[in-house]
C-alpha cells in the first residue's frame, strides 16, 4: 500500500525517467556528492520504483508530463552559500513552522534541502511553481534558486518532446534522502508515507494559502505599493541606510508610471519617508538623482540589490505597475543554463520566462549563439513563439552574461561524442565491404589479414562527412594515428599477375583490429509471450 502511494504522488513524465549510479559518486570541493546521472531513454514501470525503494538503482522523474500538468513540486536548497557538510537544516525547519508553511521538508542526495509541495490531484505546473517562488521571501531565499519542475512546457527538438531536468526522489534504499520532522528528527519510509497523506493540497487549498501568506508578508510596508512592485514594498517596513540609490532608482520607475504628472515631487518625499538622511544622503542628492533621471530610463533592476534579496516575482507579474508594465525594449528573464559537452561543440539549454508564469526550455547548437543576436533571437522564437525587440548590443551582452556560468555540466555518453562516433563509423567501415581484388579495394573496400586492416583513406574520410563528421584529410589521418595507432602507407598495385605494370599510388591506412573494433554481436532480447493479447 505505502509504495503505491508513493508512485502514485511521484509520478511525473511517464515516456523517460533518470537514473544516478551510485557506485560512481565523486565529492566536490564543497562536500557535495556527486554520482554519474542520466536519462534512462525509456518508460518508467512500477519495478523501477521498488527497486528505488529497495536501494537497487536510485531513479529521478521529471515531475511535469508532456500536457504541462504535474503532482509535486520543490525547492532545491543546494546553494553554494551554505557548507553541505554544516547544512542549517534547523533555520528552515524553524521558518517553516513559523509560517505554517504547506511544505515537506526532505534531506536531498548532495546533503541539501528539498522542500516539496503535494497536490490531491494533477495541476499546472505553473500554478505549482508560483506558489513555491511566493514562499522564498520568508525562507530567505533567493528569487533565482533552483525550483522543479524547471520546465512548465517540455518543448519539441527536431520533432520529438525534450525531457528537461529530473529531479532525484527521496528514500532511496528507504534510509536515505530522508523526510525530517519539525524538531529534526528523520522519518521512517512508513512514517513519510503518512505525512504525505496528510499534506496533499487542492489547488484552492494552495491559492488561499499563498493569498494570506503575500498579504502577511507584505503587511507592515508603504500602502502605495499595492498596485506596484512587492519588493519596494517590503523594504520600506523600515526606514533604508544601505541600498538607497537602487532603491530609489526603482522607485522612480513606479512613480513615472503611477504618478506621471508629477513623479518628481512623489520621489523627492520617498526618500524623506523610507531613507535615514545622513552626509550621504539628503535632498540636494536627491536633486541630482531626479535631474539626471529626467531623460528616458529603462524598466526595473531587480537582479540587482537590495531588490533581488526580496523579489517576489510571482506577484510582481500580477500587479498594474509590477514588472510586466516596464516599456522599456528587453527580454525576457532567462534561467537555468545547461552545458551538455558534446565535442568539438558543446550544446546549451536554457530557461525563458514567457510570462504569465510559462516557462520554456531553449537548445543552442553552440557557444555562437552566445555572441550572435540575430541567432540568439531566431533560436529563441523558435522554441517560445515570442517576437523579442531589438536591443542594443550592451544590453545583449548584459543579458547573455547574466546566464553564465552553467548551473549544470552534463558529460554526454560515449556514442555521443566526436570519439565514440569516430570509432562507431569506423567500426562499421572496417566490418563492412571485404575487398576480393584490386579494383574493389580501390572503390573502397577493406582488406583483412590476419588482425590488421587496410583500406582506402579518401573512401573512409567521404563517408565521415556523410556521418556529420566535420574533419579535413590531415585532421582524419592524425585521428587514426593518435587514437587507434594507425599508419598511413603509400600502395601501388599490379594490374594483373605477372605484370610489370602498375597503378597509381594511393594513399591507404593500415592498422590492427582492436576489440572494440571488432564487430558487435546484436542482442535479442527474448520476450515471454502470455497470450496474443500480449503482442506489442
Amino acid at each position: 500500500m505505502d509504495t503505491e502511494l508513493f508512485i502514485e504522488i511521484f509520478t511525473g513524465l511517464q515516456r523517460n525517467f533518470g537514473a544516478a549510479d551510485m557506485t560512481k559518486v565523486t565529492i566536490t570541493e564543497e562536500g557535495k556528492k556527486k554520482p554519474k546521472y542520466e536519462w534512462t531513454h525509456r518508460e518508467i514501470t512500477k519495478q523501477d520504483y521498488i527497486d528505488h525503494l529497495n536501494g537497487v538503482k536510485a531513479i529521478g522523474i521529471q515531475p511535469v508530463n508532456d500536457e504541462g500538468m504535474c503532482r509535486f513540486a520543490a525547492i532545491d536548497i543546494d546553494d553554494k552559500q551554505y557548507s553541505y557538510k554544516n547544512f542549517p537544516y534547523k533555520t528552515f525547519l524553524e521558518l517553516i513552522a513559523k509560517y505554517n508553511l504547506p511544505i515537506v521538508p526532505v534531506k536531498s542526495k548532495s546533503g541539501g534541502l528539498h522542500l516539496y509541495v503535494f497536490t490531491k490531484e494533477p495541476v499546472k505546473a505553473t500554478f505549482l511553481r508560483g506558489f513555491l517562488e511566493k514562499l522564498l521571501l520568508c525562507l530567505s531565499l533567493p528569487a533565482n534558486i533552483e525550483i522543479y519542475p524547471m520546465q512548465t512546457e517540455l518543448l519539441d527538438v527536431d520533432g520529438k518532446k525534450d525531457n528537461g531536468r529530473f529531479i532525484n526522489l527521496p528514500y532511496f534504499n528507504k534510509n536515505q534522502r530522508v523526510c525530517l520532522s519539525p524538531e529534526g528528527k528523520e522519518y521512517t519510509f512508513e512514517q513519510f508515507m503518512k505525512v504525505l497523506e496528510l499534506n496533499r493540497y487542492s489547488k484552492e487549498e494552495l491559492e488561499e494559502f499563498a493569498d494570506k501568506h503575500v498579504k502577511e508578508m507584505l503587511t507592515g510596508g508603504a500602502e502605495e505599493f499595492e498596485d506596484g512592485p512587492p519588493c519596494l514594498q517590503i523594504l520600506t517596513k523600515q526606514k533604508l541606510s544601505d541600498g538607497r540609490d537602487r532603491f530609489l532608482y526603482n522607485y522612480m520607475i513606479f512613480a513615472k508610471k503611477k504618478f506621471t504628472d508629477n513623479w518628481e515631487k512623489e520621489v523627492k518625499r520617498a526618500a524623506r519617508d523610507y531613507f535615514e538622511y545622513d552626509s550621504d544622503w539628503d535632498d540636494k542628492k536627491v536633486d541630482q538623482k531626479i535631474k539626471a533621471w529626467k531623460k528616458d530610463t529603462k524598466g526595473y533592476t531587480c537582479n540587482e540589490d537590495p531588490i533581488f534579496a526580496v523579489c517576489q516575482r510571482a506577484v510582481c507579474r500580477t500587479r498594474k505597475f509590477g514588472i510586466l508594465s516596464d516599456k522599456k525594449k528587453s527580454w525576457p528573464e532567462m534561467t537555468n543554463l545547461i552545458k551538455i559537452n558534446y565535442q568539438p561543440d558543446p550544446q546549451y539549454t536554457f530557461d525563458v520566462h514567457c510570462g504569465d508564469g510559462k516557462i520554456k526550455q531553449v537548445r543552442v547548437p553552440n557557444q555562437n549563439f552566445f555572441y550572435n543576436k540575430l541567432l540568439m533571437k531566431g533560436v529563441i522564437t523558435k522554441f517560445t513563439d515570442i517576437h523579442l525587440a531589438d536591443i542594443p548590443p550592451f544590453q545583449f551582452n548584459d543579458t547573455m552574461a547574466k546566464l553564465f556560468p552553467p548551473k549544470v555540466i552534463y558529460e554526454p555518453p560515449k556514442s555521443a561524442t566526436l570519439e565514440g562516433m569516430f570509432e562507431e563509423h569506423l567500426r562499421e567501415h572496417i566490418n563492412g565491404q571485404k575487398a576480393k581484388s584490386a579494383t574493389s579495394f580501390k572503390n573502397g573496400a577493406v582488406l583483412i589479414h590476419k588482425d590488421t586492416a587496410c583500406f582506402k583513406i579518401t573512401k573512409f574520410h567521404n563517408e565521415l562527412k556523410n556521418k556529420e563528421i566535420k574533419m579535413t584529410m590531415q585532421e582524419t589521418i592524425k585521428y587514426l594515428e593518435d587514437h587507434f595507432g594507425a599508419q598511413l602507407k603509400m600502395k601501388r598495385f599490379r594490374k594483373k599477375e605477372g605484370d610489370s605494370k602498375e597503378h597509381n599510388t594511393i594513399k591507404i591506412i593500415e592498422l590492427k583490429i582492436s576489440k572494440k573494433l571488432q564487430k558487435n554481436e546484436e542482442v535479442i532480447e527474448l520476450l515471454k509471450m502470455q497470450k496474443k493479447d500480449d503482442i506489442f
